[in-house]
Formats: structure tokens, C-alpha cells, sequence
């Protein structure tokens, strides 16, 4: 009867850790992050987030960290004026620190261009959160939604805010079981210099729709891959050992951020939606990035700042390259959660 227990506690701890990895593959993007980019190492980083270890004890690991990777032009005069482009990797969840460390980073863009898909008001100003009813507006304002000729079935249109329901619960969940803070809980959206660069909800679906690409496909999708990508790694992933010290630690959160981490930096399972093909949620959504980041340059917008979802990095860094004749110069990195021990004096402190 034991035995039965233990083995059913083992069963049930590992489709735990499934769902684990599976939600730091979808919180990537939106969603959302494919974490490497394309090899091309000479002209853009392989890696827009890592986890670093302690430097006296390798194994054990310090920090998960996001980028911000620049890129000038490629012409010498252009460069000489001062135009730069930042890509901003997003954690959609991580630390306090971590989103008002990142807040203080944007101050210095003369535009800050971030995604969120979501409609804009009736001024035409900060656009709400897409879960956000119209008639739970405290300020009064209506939403203005993109006019989209496409007659779409109230089941087709119910199936679209559910997985849009299903991602947002989603990254809800891990961020309470996880102890860490929501993005948009934290960053200042109402800032003067930011800049709406993502689609809107009638947009999004209809893009997805004439892709023939639904949620539940992109779940099966991404479910597929990382089984393959689990079979692939196994040395890598946590083993039976791990999973227990997990259930059963004293300090679960931090040891459930350890395994999300090393999911986060060592999966690859996104690279496909940003390949030859694309996908509505990375290549689309960032093609309308791009377009807006061509509006503010052509403005004459120097210092411009592009926060995305991390997997989102790689395909973005392509098209500056490709299509807005820059190169990638430096990289420096942001702590975005810290997966340190707590020290003797804080717990006392406690």
C-alpha cells in the first residue's frame, strides 16, 4: 500500500513538472520564449536568456537573467548620429527588483516600444489589458477595437478568448506558485515615451485564423516539441531524486524556480514558431513591432528601446539586420530572478 502511494506521489509530481516545463515554454512569448536564437554568432547572440551559477560552487545556481542586446546602423554616418536600437528581453513573471530595475532602464528611450495585445481606448491612449471587460472600466472610457471585415462564428470568437483566457491563467499560476510579480502589475505603462507596438485582439485572431493556427493547436504544438525535446535532453532534465526535494522542500518556491530556470535557459521547443513558416504569435506580432519601430526612426527617434517577450529576440534581431541595415554591437544582462539561497540574516530577520 505504500509502495502504491510513493509510486502514485512520483507519478503525480512528475506530470507536475511536465506542466513546469511546458508553462516556461509558453511564457516566453506571451506567452512567450524560443530561448536560442538562429546560430549566427557573428552577427547576433546565440542566447537572449541564461542562468548563471555560483561562481564558487558551479553547480548551484545564482540567477536566471534576461538581455538587452543594441544594434546601430551599418553605415558609419548614420551610426555617428547617435541612432541606436535596444530589444529588451521579457520574463513575463520574475522578480519586484527585476521590473522596476527595467523601469528605470526605459527612462532613458526617447521611445520605448512594448508588446501587449490589446485595444486602445477611445482617446487613443494606454491600451487595457485584453481580460479587462468594457464594462469594468473605472475610467469610463470605451474600447476601441481594430474594424476587421471578417464574420467570424460567436464559437470561433469564444474559442479565441478562452485560450487567451487559458495563457493569462496561466501566467497567473506560475507567478503565485512561483513567488514572483506579474509584468503588467509592475511596469509603467502610462510612461510619456511608451509605444504601443503589438496588435490588437481582432487583429490577432484574424491573423491566426488566416494562418489556419488556433490555441489548441499551438498547445499541441509546442506539447509535441517538447516531449521530443525531453527525449533529446534527458541527461539534462531533473531527475526522480530532484523531483522529491521539490515536493517535499522546505523552500519549494525556490526550488520550483531552479527547475524553471534551467527549463527556461536549455529549451528550445519555440524555435519553430519563428522558422521558415512563422507563426501569428512571433512572426506577425513582430512584423507590426517593426513596422512601428520604422515610424519612430523615420520621426527621427534616435534612442529606441523594443521590450518583447524573449523569444520573440531572435527573430527581431534577423529583421534589424535584414531589413533595417544594422549590426548588433553589446549585450548586457538583467537579473531577473534570484535563485540564491537565502542567507542566515534574512531569515532572521523574517
Amino acid at each position: 500500500m505504500e509502495r502504491n502511494f510513493i509510486i502514485s506521489e512520483l507519478d503525480s509530481l512528475k506530470m507536475k513538472l511536465w506542466f513546469v516545463k511546458f508553462l516556461s515554454s509558453l511564457l516566453g512569448f506571451i506567452l512567450i520564449n524560443s530561448i536560442f536564437a538562429v546560430e549566427s554568432p557573428k552577427e547576433v547572440p546565440d542566447k537572449f536568456i541564461r542562468m548563471t551559477m555560483n561562481p564558487k560552487r558551479p553547480k548551484i545556481p545564482e540567477a536566471l537573467n534576461t538581455s538587452i542586446v543594441r544594434f546601430i546602423p551599418k553605415d558609419a554616418k548614420l551610426a555617428e548620429t547617435g541612432i541606436y536600437v535596444d530589444l529588451i528581453g521579457a520574463i513575463h513573471i520574475g522578480d519586484q527588483k527585476y521590473f522596476q530595475q527595467l523601469n528605470r532602464e526605459f527612462e532613458e528611450y526617447d521611445a520605448l516600444l512594448y508588446e501587449m495585445v490589446a485595444d486602445k481606448d477611445s482617446l487613443g491612449g494606454q491600451p487595457v489589458r485584453f481580460l479587462e471587460s468594457k464594462d469594468k472600466q473605472s475610467n469610463g472610457r470605451s474600447i476601441k477595437s481594430d474594424k476587421i471585415n471578417n464574420k467570424k462564428s460567436s464559437s470561433e470568437k469564444t474559442s479565441f478568448k478562452a485560450g487567451m483566457a487559458v495563457v493569462g491563467g496561466m501566467q497567473l499560476g506560475a507567478k503565485d506558485m512561483l513567488g514572483l510579480a506579474f509584468q503588467v502589475d509592475w511596469i509603467d505603462y502610462s510612461a510619456k515615451n511608451m509605444v504601443h507596438a503589438d496588435m490588437s485582439p481582432d487583429k490577432f485572431a484574424e491573423t491566426m485564423d488566416k494562418r489556419g493556427e488556433t490555441f489548441l493547436t499551438l498547445f499541441m504544438d509546442l506539447f509535441v516539441q517538447g516531449l521530443k525535446q525531453q527525449q533529446s535532453n534527458k541527461s539534462k532534465a531533473p531527475g526522480d531524486l530532484a523531483l522529491l526535494f521539490a515536493l517535499f522542500s522546505d523552500n519549494r518556491e525556490l526550488v520550483m524556480k531552479r527547475i524553471m530556470a534551467q527549463q527556461f535557459s536549455e529549451t528550445d521547443v519555440l524555435d519553430n514558431l519563428g522558422g521558415e513558416n512563422g507563426s501569428a504569435i512571433i512572426t506577425e506580432r513582430n512584423i507590426v513591432a517593426m513596422n512601428v519601430l520604422r515610424k519612430q526612426i523615420e520621426k527621427g527617434v534616435k534612442k529606441i528601446g523594443v521590450f518583447y517577450g524573449a523569444g520573440h529576440l531572435p527573430d527581431m534581431s534577423r529583421r534589424l539586420i535584414d531589413e533595417f541595415d544594422m549590426k548588433f554591437v553589446n549585450e548586457r544582462w538583467i537579473e531577473a530572478w534570484n535563485l540564491r539561497l537565502p542567507s542566515k540574516k534574512t531569515l532572521t530577520n523574517e
